[in-house]
């Protein structure tokens, strides 16, 4: 027989003292010894010198020396034995997780335990599914589907990427999935349980992950449409909970609250069952593999929401274009900054600035609405001469503002530009501000302003007057009746293409230009969404008379001008009327010397069926478009009547 080493006698005599000690703390002779054969190297070593240092501490203290190269040699084993440690707990076994997704394939199709587990499944991804749908359904439409909202603060966007890595630590069924394919092959599962499907063990694992992918689809949906950071971390927590439920449902039969059958199930010895881990070199490669899922699903995370968060900067989920009514409210005084310096007075309906207003720009994260034109929509020409208002967000007044460079309430520099002012927000979309507005005409008061997206979802939109394409109304041509406005609100029957008035005798018709030169024309010429009438009978025309009808917001207003008098070309009058404005053309002024005749308030079609009056004088002593006398005979009569009722 070989001798011994001198390491070999020496585990040999650890061992022993090992032994030793758990008979001195009362175990038997045979625990004992199952105590000492079930103990790692270094457990052994460790209890064999917790025996060694109290039988030193009962003899006597001679040997100092000796104790120096004692701990020296003892420093030198514990190096080794901490590598030889370190070493053995990377070659630790895989164990089965405890789960419900395990008794998928641990027992039976038709058994109770397995149906159990069918049954946490089906209600985790049952809330996972109705989750995500609520939420993908909320404020969704077709130009933003997600309902992505137009913008966040700071904190908030801080929290959508702090709660992008708490998901991925929180969130343990892709990587356990992942960690059981790759650790536990189709040849050690099948030598450690004979009898039972490695290819349920497959779907067991893969159903694993795909429950972590609907997880994480649940909280990316959620932060893209976050607008508080307490709202993050509610949902975020919510939905972790779902997804633990197996884990609590497991748990809750291994403390036989489920019943004896399934107390049984979730602790039977195969949770014990211990997989030897893979050879160093395929370790390696699977923890390689585990970190290439994580960096995957962080990629998949953030690089959504950094589309988003460019987007929203950009003022991508914002409408393009609105359509603003700001009532009827009149400024009687409003002070106009002249190109030349100093001011002038003038009365400012604020009606004159209704209209479609488009997002050129974002400012601080907010977006700039600014003016368009009257006649088609479009931006005001550089050589027009107009200065488009705007509707954007003040920082210092933590509000939506209405502001025009130009129209002040005061003659001095003023602090606060504004003409209106929505209630105190941090809304990043307009469209979302609700309450009064604040106006000044001359004081403060308040009012309330309309407002919506030009862009329709259905042809509902369109007031079943069109159809819905791409985001735009298409308005209907019918027979009869054409439809006008960006939601095709202005309905334009073709008996009333052709207007009488009752009160002077004269005919007023609609028209129409050519879009191409030399074409025909097929265009209407309108403002402010409403035909243009001009006169065909009734005043006595000398050559370059101008007489027209035009809506300018709330009113219709007679104009007339001849423009060979004011030293004009036909074609700067077509230019001015394209960029015509009813404040800064002056629709609502006196002319002392010509003919001044103004509607009443009126959101009508045409000027059928409203009041009109002449303005015989104008002064302090009169309201803010002069002295009205009525043409109709009574109040409500009317003056217009559609030319095809006769």
């Amino acid at each position: 027989m070989p001798l011994l080493t001198e390491k070999q006698r020496e585990e040999f005599l650890s061992q022993d003292r090992a032994r030793i000690y758990h008979l001195a703390n009362g175990a038997s002779e045979a625990r004992a010894t199952k105590l000492v054969t079930s103990m790692s190297r270094y457990q052994v070593r460790q209890h064999s010198a917790e025996y060694s240092e109290e039988q030193s501490s009962t003899e006597d203290g001679d040997g100092d020396d000796d104790d120096d190269d004692v701990k020296d040699d003892d420093v030198k084993d514990d190096e080794e034995e901490g590598k030889s440690d370190l070493y053995e707990s990377e070659r630790d076994p895989v164990n089965l997780p405890e789960s419900t997704h395990t008794l998928f394939f641990t027992h039976p199709v038709c058994s109770v335990p397995f149906g159990f587990a069918t049954a946490i499944v089906v209600i985790s991804i049952g809330c996972l599914v109705l989750a995500f749908s609520d939420n993908f359904s909320s404020g969704s439409n077709p130009g933003n589907r997600f309902g992505i909202p137009a913008n966040v603060d700071f904190q908030v966007r801080v929290a959508q990427y702090l709660a992008i890595v708490i998901a991925l630590l929180m969130e343990e069924e892709i990587p356990t999935g992942a960690y059981l394919l790759r650790m536990i092959p189709s040849s050690a599962f099948q030598k450690k349980f004979p009898g039972r499907s490695y290819k349920r063990f497959v779907a067991s694992a893969l159903l694993r992950v795909v429950l972590g992918y609907i997880f994480l689809l649940n909280v990316l949906l959620i932060l893209i449409k976050a607008t508080g950071v307490l709202e993050i971390f509610y949902d975020v927590l919510a939905l972790q909970f779902i997804a633990e439920l197996d884990d609590m449902a497991f748990s809750l039969a291994k403390l036989d609250i489920l019943g004896g059958v399934l107390r049984r199930a979730t602790t039977a010895r195969l949770f014990h069952s211990e997989f030897p881990r893979l050879r160093p070199s395929r370790s390696i490669k699977a923890v390689l593999y585990l970190k290439s899922v994580y960096f995957v699903n962080l990629m998949v995370f953030l690089a959504p929401m950094i589309i988003v968060s460019i987007r929203q900067q950009d003022g991508y989920y914002q409408c393009k274009m609105i359509k603003v009514d700001f009532g009827d409210v009149v400024w009687e005084d409003a002070f106009v900054r002249l190109p030349e310096g100093g001011y002038e007075e003038r009365t400012l309906a604020f009606s004159a600035f209704n209209g479609v207003y488009e997002r050129t720009r974002t400012e601080n994260g907010w977006p700039v609405y600014e003016e368009r034109r009257k006649f088609d929509r479009l931006e005001y020409g550089d050589d027009a001469g107009k200065v488009p208002a705007e509707i954007k967000y003040s920082l210092d007044l933590g509000a939506w503002i209405f502001y025009h460079p130009l129209i002040a309430k005061k003659k001095q520099e003023e602090s606060e530009p504004w003409l209106l002012r929505s209630p105190e927000t941090d809304e990043f979309d307009l469209l979302n501000v609700v309450g009064e507005w604040s106006i000044w005409f001359g004081v403060i008061d308040t009012t309330h302003l309309s407002y919506s997206c030009t862009k329709c979802n259905t042809d509902t939109d369109c007031n079943l007057n069109g159809l819905c394409v791409d985001g735009d109304c298409e308005c209907n041509v019918e027979e009869e009746t054409s439809y006008l406005g960006p939601h095709c609100e202005v309905k334009l029957k073709d008996k009333c293409a052709s207007i009488f008035d009752g009160a002077m005798n004269m005919t007023w018709s609609i028209f129409k230009y050519s879009q191409v030169p030399g074409g025909p024309p097929d265009t209407l010429f309108e403002e402010y969404n409403r035909p243009v009438y001009v006169n065909t009978w009734g005043i006595e025309y000398r050559e370059g008379d101008m007489h027209w009808l035009l809506y300018t917001g709330s009113r219709w207003k007679y104009v007339g001008f001849n423009y060979l008098d004011l030293n004009i070309t036909f074609e700067e009058v077509m230019f001015g009327i394209d960029n015509y404005h009813a404040f800064w053309d002056k629709a609502h002024s006196y002319d002392p010397y010509g003919l001044n005749i103004i509607s009443g308030p009126t959101k009508g079609d045409t000027p059928v069926g409203v009041d009109w009056f002449m303005i015989t004088d104008w002064g302090d002593q009169f309201g803010p478009f002069g002295a009205l006398t009525p043409m109709q005979e009574e109040i409500g009569m009317g003056v217009f009547s559609c030319a095809g009722d006769f």
